[in-house]
């Protein structure tokens, strides 16, 4: 994590980094980057990767082709 949530969803969507793996959030810390990240054209789910919704457990966020292999990282 690099300070919050929303600065690491939306570091995403501007391009600055390539995934965000947030355990244990909260919809008013993950609602606005999630909507921002999608916005950008990347994917984000819950880390069983069903979609991301306010009640997920986690964010999993990356590029179509990253998702993957972040899933993979953290199962």
């Amino acid at each position: 994590m690099l300070g919050s949530a929303a600065i690491d969803l939306a570091w995403l969507a501007h391009g600055r980094t390539d995934a965000a793996i947030i355990f244990g959030n909260k919809p008013w810390d993950t609602a606005a980057g999630v909507v921002l990240v999608r916005e950008a054209g990347d994917r984000v789910v819950d880390s069983d990767c069903t979609h991301h919704t306010t009640q997920s457990a986690s964010t999993i966020a990356a590029s179509a082709e990253l998702l993957d292999q972040v899933l993979g990282l953290i199962s």
